[in-house]
């Protein structure tokens, strides 16, 4: 055993064993990350340097763990992958570990976030054609386990290159993977992510705060309906990318396009690009204006063969 997993069993049991209030552990947790103090350490300097450590009598004589820990697989919040954006959450919500299965170094890339959304026969061919041009591409795609979105994103993948990542909303001991999760897992290509402790069931009313744990881990929202979005927009970029354009809603702060091409354009966009007032059609605001076509263009192609609708449309520009 490394250093590493026994650091992380500790984290596990002084989270979920009983022995400190969870939001207490946490603050300790929080704490001792920002000390660079390790969970190890911190037990093996007790009880001499308890209240160096922010431990009151009671809790320093109480943290003793068990001679065998529990094996677990997660990512604590003080190690490289750990999503940059679940730091902006209150503490309440933001989790100390992560739990996984599959391949975790996926979390290097920035990940591009698809909320579930009511999906009619046009909006699934549009999200269908927009995974298509997307996969294979620099970010990383994340869906909701047991989501439409998850279930077209799995079919995509089963015939393209690319990689994804799907939240659970429960704990990962209590799901039975599909045969595309588990031939996709097998090839690391697949990684399924969940905040809650692995035998956890689920429970419809964690839900609104899964989703805010998932939104604040993604660098960009694409919401593919022909309802608004209903996620908020504040945490991350977010494109509505929709079939019924002419008659949505103005709504401030949120893109919107009909074109699944649209979306390599918007994602390449510079962060310090300034945001619009108001709801805009990437067709009425310029994208990249310093760049030329020929230029946006061997941009896009470093990720790969782009599709011709797409090449078409730049062209004429």
């Amino acid at each position: 055993m490394t250093h590493s997993d026994r650091e992380t069993q500790l984290w596990y049991w002084l989270l979920y064993s009983g022995v400190l209030p969870t939001t207490r552990a946490k603050n300790l947790l929080s704490s001792w990350s920002k000390e660079r103090l390790s969970v190890e350490s911190v037990l093996d300097s007790l009880p001499l340097k308890g209240s160096q450590a922010g431990l009151n009598d009671a809790e320093t004589r109480a943290l003793k763990p068990p001679p065998r820990l529990e094996t677990i697989t997660a990512l604590r919040w003080n190690e490289d992958g750990y999503p940059k954006g679940l730091e902006t959450l209150d503490l309440k919500l933001r989790p100390a570990l992560l739990f996984y299965q599959g391949n975790p170094k996926l979390l290097a890339r920035p990940l591009l976030a698809i909320p579930p959304a009511p999906l009619d026969t046009a909006s699934t061919l549009l999200l269908q054609e927009t995974l298509g041009q997307v996969l294979g591409d620099a970010t990383l795609l994340a869906a909701t386990h047991g989501s439409a979105q998850a279930a077209i994103l799995l079919n995509e993948l089963t015939d393209s290159e690319g990689d994804a990542l799907l939240y659970v909303r429960q704990g990962l001991n209590t799901i039975e993977h599909s045969k595309e999760e588990q031939r996709l897992l097998v090839e690391g290509r697949l990684l399924l992510l969940s905040p809650l402790n692995p035998t956890a069931p689920a429970n419809p009313k964690w839900e609104p705060v899964l989703s805010q744990v998932e939104l604040a881990a993604a660098e960009h929202i694409l919401w593919v309906s022909s309802e608004p979005p209903t996620t908020s927009t504040d945490r991350a970029p977010t494109l509505w990318l929709t079939p019924t354009l002419a008659s949505a809603p103005t709504m401030t702060g949120l893109r919107a396009s009909d074109e699944p091409g649209d979306v390599l354009l918007w994602l390449l966009e510079k962060s310090s690009a300034p945001e619009t007032p108001d709801t805009m059609t990437l067709s009425e605001t310029p994208v990249l204006p310093p760049l030329p076509p020929d230029e946006t263009l061997r941009i896009l192609e470093r990720g790969g063969a782009i599709p011709e609708a797409l090449r078409q449309r730049l062209l004429k520009h």
